[in-house]
């Protein structure tokens, strides 16, 4: 859905680059879920179980200037692919007389 929702947008990334597109928003996501904290504590939170790989070491700056570079308009893309009821209409005392 994360794809699906930067194609969408446009804001795949164009080039390769240490924090693709699609990470990023896994990093927004993860801040949304720690919001107490900054991005760089989130980013550590994010790659504490990928020990022995590989992983970029951006700056706070540089999850901030990552965040910028994508905008809004991917998470409100994939808001809009998940958001609707929890209840469906055969979901008893949700709907009174047919209405939501």
């Amino acid at each position: 859905m994360v794809d699906a929702a930067l194609a969408e947008t446009g804001t795949v990334q164009a080039r390769v680059r240490a924090l693709p597109s699609r990470v990023v928003v896994y990093l927004l996501l993860a801040a949304g879920l720690f919001a107490e904290i900054g991005y760089g504590q989130v980013w550590a939170r994010m790659i504490a179980g990928l020990d022995g790989l590989a992983v970029a070491t951006p700056t706070a700056g540089a999850l901030a200037q990552a965040r910028r570079r994508i905008g809004p308009a991917p998470l409100k893309a994939l808001f809009g692919l998940l958001a609707g009821s929890a209840a469906g209409p055969a979901t008893k005392g949700v709907y009174w007389r047919g209405c939501w």
